[in-house]
């Protein structure tokens, strides 16, 4: 058996480059498929010509944890003051309107 063979019907050499390959397994008989077809096409053909005693038994292998996700955002209850943050050639100081809580620089229209 070459290396070209294993999957059958198609030579591993005339594989596109993106086609996945799957491994269906039943633990009954100990029956293996590599393949690049649908998995339920390839087990339902394997249910029914199974010997195990009992019928097919599908290996599922365990998935991988979920994603840990962030947490909740919680917004800040803005507690506005002004900032002096200038003083003009004029003697006019500028100020900023500052969230005190969380240093954010807000438009005053955004209250």
């Amino acid at each position: 058996m070459s290396l070209g063979t294993l999957v059958v019907g198609a030579p591993v050499g005339r594989l596109p480059a993106t086609t996945a390959l799957i491994e269906v397994s039943c633990e009954a008989c100990g029956w293996l498929a590599v393949t690049s077809q649908p998995v339920y096409a390839v087990w339902a053909e394997h249910v029914a010509g199974c010997p195990a005693v009992g019928g097919a038994v599908r290996y599922v292998p365990e998935l991988p944890p979920l994603p840990k996700l962030l947490p909740e955002v919680r917004t800040c209850k803005h507690r506005l003051v002004r900032r002096q943050i200038a003083v003009t050639a004029a003697g006019l100081k500028r100020y900023a309107v500052v969230c005190e809580l969380c240093g954010r620089w807000l438009n005053v229209a955004e209250r």
